[in-house]
């Protein structure tokens, strides 16, 4: 089995919740979840340590805990956290209406005998080998492996991840700007994009195919979700473009967590950022569940001697409507989104969000448009203090993956509530 990281949200709690387990007979342990908000929830993640099952039952020899409603398994997966061969975390999605609870109960069954369910979460960073084309679990690049030109070392610039709505890729090669996936087709896509018939590297996703295809034009901006830091008023990029010949990250680090079939989860480790006459270490962890239209983010700094603004971006090309700041004071959240033909050649409508707590954001701006630092974004900033963690969900509705997208309004309401199932998540009788 492959390892495993808590899913996070940016409530500052895990969906993983604190379950009250009503009971253990015939090897099965029992518990249930109570939907007390007045919104449904469809694919709601959950999360259950090996911890708090072992405090209310025993866990048999070299078996493993899957879950089950009304008699049918639920989709799920059981992972390894600390790499120690072990798994720490049962992890599965629910569906629950508007003020209904389940009751779920846990059975322990061999690892090999463990279903097979339909993928629905995926993570692939391709790498161009002497054997060809091979997908890594882990990879450190130091600051003078910058691939040039394009298609030369990574079968999409860098990692990618994606579930059976939407994908994203992280340009790893000193941009690390995000760029953003469309889907037509719930299957996973991405082993196969970027390469050819022949498994050799070549950029086919900037047009239309079954699956879906590249939507976002990035440019030099930091595109949905990217990464920078405020020093001196001047925004820094963790990282630059392709045509300087080092980076200012002296180490960086990717590792997969885990990949399943309800949640992928990988890292990366930025070590040594050099910003101004210091050298900052980032790390950002990024996590996509089944069912949801983004991902989830939690991103700490470390090595800074007194508060830093962190940069979190919204890529601002080819879109001429205002941004919208939604302040929910009563959930302490906030959301931070833009709505347009804002795709390759404004072609088709698109929303994009970020959501995250109130308690350390400043205010947002916005870059330039062009020049020869970070240009065509909206920074949103935040304070951060030593060993500070920031956590945020990134977010994005194509109208061909679901036709209502076209309506900014409903975007809105929609980003709303999502807003809402993170500020109220499913609750224990």
């Amino acid at each position: 089995m492959k390892n495993s990281a808590r899913f996070l949200s940016i409530a500052g709690t895990l969906c993983i919740l604190t379950f009250s387990f009503v009971g253990c007979s015939s090897g099965e342990i029992e518990f249930t979840i109570n939907n007390d908000s007045q919104t449904d929830r469809e694919d709601e993640p959950i999360v259950i340590t090996r911890q708090q099952i072992e405090e209310k039952g025993s866990i048999p020899n070299n078996q493993v805990p899957l879950p089950y409603l009304n008699e049918e398994a639920l989709p799920a997966q059981v992972d390894d956290i600390d790499s120690d061969g072990s798994w720490d975390e049962l992890a599965f999605t629910i569906n629950l209406a508007s003020e209904e609870n389940a009751t779920i109960n846990i059975r322990f069954v061999n690892a090999a005998d463990y279903p097979e369910f339909t993928s629905r979460t995926n993570v692939r960073f391709g790498v161009l080998e002497d054997s060809g084309v091979r997908a890594v679990e882990e990879l450190t690049m130091t600051a003078d492996e910058l691939p040039v030109p394009l298609f030369e070392r990574f079968q999409m610039d860098g990692p990618a991840w994606e579930n059976d709505k939407i994908g994203f890729r992280q340009y790893i090669d000193g941009r690390n700007g995000r760029d953003l996936y469309g889907k037509t087709s719930p299957e996973m896509a991405l082993d196969t994009v970027g390469l050819s018939d022949d498994g050799k590297l070549v950029d086919n996703y900037h047009v239309m195919l079954p699956w879906g295809r590249d939507i976002l034009a990035v440019g030099n901006s930091l595109g949905l979700g990217g990464l920078a830091l405020l020093e001196n008023s001047t925004p820094t990029r963790l990282g630059i473009r392709l045509d300087a010949s080092r980076n200012n990250i002296d180490t960086t680090k990717y590792q997969l967590i885990t990949e399943g079939p309800v949640r992928s989860v990988f890292r990366l480790t930025y070590t040594g950022w050099n910003v101004g006459d210091r050298k900052l270490n980032l790390t950002n962890e990024v996590s996509i569940w089944a069912g949801k239209y983004g991902h989830a983010n939690k991103v700490q700094l470390t090595n800074s001697e007194s508060a830093d603004t962190l940069i979190v971006g919204l890529v601002n090309i080819h879109n001429d409507n205002p941004p919208e700041l939604l302040e929910d004071q009563a959930s302490g959240l906030s959301a931070f989104l833009t709505h347009d033909q804002q795709t390759y050649d404004k072609e088709w409508f698109l929303g994009m969000a970020l959501i995250f707590p109130n308690e350390s954001f400043l205010e947002y701006r916005k870059a330039p448009e062009s020049g020869l630092g970070i240009t065509n974004s909206y920074f949103t900033l935040f304070e951060m203090e030593e060993e500070q963690t920031l956590e945020y969900h990134v977010f994005a509705g194509w109208e061909l993956s679901d036709e209502r997208f076209t309506d900014a309004e409903y975007f809105r309401e929609f980003i709303t509530e999502e807003m809402q199932k993170i500020a109220e998540p499913l609750q224990i009788q």
